[in-house]
């Protein structure tokens, strides 16, 4: 692909994902403007690899794919260097902002395409949405989803204290 066709491609995917892409990312990260450098990086990523002739079918998933990498790795960073006993009482870490790290947790436990299902869901996209956005079937963005949420379920169960 040339430069000018690696141009188009990306502007029409900018026209129609930046800020969906830029939503997802921020309610990962929780910081509007490192989401914005994220999906800047992806775009960018993105054009380097169709620029020099690499073969992507699907560049809005490749570009997802990008932003997932970055986004776990940020969490990672902030997860490594938090102070966890802070996070020990906290009656239900899905729902408190300040529990990233121990959602960051949790996370870990899924495989990336699971995390990705899971939090384009919690993005509030319907599982047609998320299907056409992955290239996939709606019955696999089910079967992913009802995987991430069990694993996800065994996880909190596990650290339940036992009532007796």
């Amino acid at each position: 692909m040339n430069e000018i066709e690696a141009t188009e491609v990306v502007v029409a995917l900018f026209a129609r994902c930046h800020t969906q892409l830029v939503r997802y990312t921020a309610r990962s990260v929780n910081d509007q403007q490192l989401a914005e450098d994220f999906v800047q990086d992806a775009f960018m990523h993105l054009y380097g690899a169709l620029k020099s002739g690499k073969n992507i079918d699907h560049p809005k998933a490749w570009a997802i794919c990008i932003l997932r990498r970055a986004i776990n790795k940020e969490l990672q960073h902030r997860f490594e260097h938090e102070d966890l006993d802070a996070y020990v009482d906290l009656p239900d870490p899905t729902r408190e902002p300040t529990c990233l790290p121990l959602l960051a947790g949790y996370l870990c436990l899924l495989s990336s395409r699971e995390e990705e299902v899971l939090l384009l869901r919690l993005d509030a996209m319907k599982y047609r949405e998320i299907a056409e956005h992955l290239g996939i079937t709606v019955n696999s963005v089910n079967k992913i989803l009802a995987r991430a949420l069990q694993k996800l379920k065994h996880a909190v169960e596990r650290e339940k204290p036992h009532e007796t």
